[in-house]
C-alpha cells in the first residue's frame, strides 16, 4: 500500500470529499423541490407589484432560471472540488488544484453563510451552509498537510 493511501490527511480529504458529494446531492434535491414554490412566490410578488399575468409569468420564469443557473454553477464548482479531492486523496496528484478549489470553497462558504444569516433564510439552509463551510475549512487544512507530507 502506498504512503498516500495510509496517510491520515489523505483519509480526511477523502471523508471531506464524500461529505461534499452528499451535500451536493442534498442541494440538488432541495433546490429541485423549491422550484415550484419559487415560481408561485415570484408570480404572486410580480402580480402584487402591478404586473399583468403575462409579465408575472415572465418574471417568475426569470426567477426560476436564475435559481437553476445558480444551482448549476455551484454544482459544477462542487464537482471540481470532489474530483480534486478524490484525485489528491487516492492518487496523491492534483494537490495544488485541490488546495486552490478548497480555498475558493471556504471563501464562497463564508459568503453563503453570511448571506443566509443576513437574509434570515431557514434554519436548514444555515445549518447546511455551516456544515459545508466546516468541511471546506477541514479540506483546506488537510490538503496543505497532505501536500507537505508527500513532498
Amino acid at each position: 500500500m502506498s504512503k498516500n493511501k495510509t496517510s491520515v490527511w489523505s483519509i480526511i480529504i477523502l471523508i471531506a470529499t464524500i461529505i461534499t458529494l452528499i451535500l451536493l446531492a442534498v442541494a440538488i434535491i432541495t433546490t429541485s423541490l423549491a422550484i415550484p414554490v419559487t415560481y408561485d412566490a415570484a408570480i404572486k410578488a410580480a402580480q402584487d407589484s402591478g404586473m399583468t399575468a403575462a409579465e408575472a409569468e415572465l418574471a417568475a420564469g426569470i426567477a426560476v432560471g436564475a435559481l437553476v443557473a445558480a444551482l448549476v454553477f455551484a454544482s459544477i464548482f462542487d464537482v471540481f472540488k470532489v474530483i480534486g479531492g478524490f484525485m489528491f486523496s487516492l492518487k496523491g496528484r492534483w494537490g495544488i488544484f485541490c488546495i486552490v478549489v478548497s480555498i475558493i470553497s471556504v471563501a464562497t462558504g463564508i459568503w453563503t453563510l453570511v448571506s443566509d444569516i443576513s437574509n434570515k433564510v431557514g434554519v436548514a439552509s444555515i445549518v447546511t451552509a455551516s456544515i459545508s463551510l466546516a468541511v471546506s475549512v477541514l479540506l483546506v487544512v488537510a490538503c496543505f498537510k497532505h501536500r507537505a507530507e508527500i513532498q
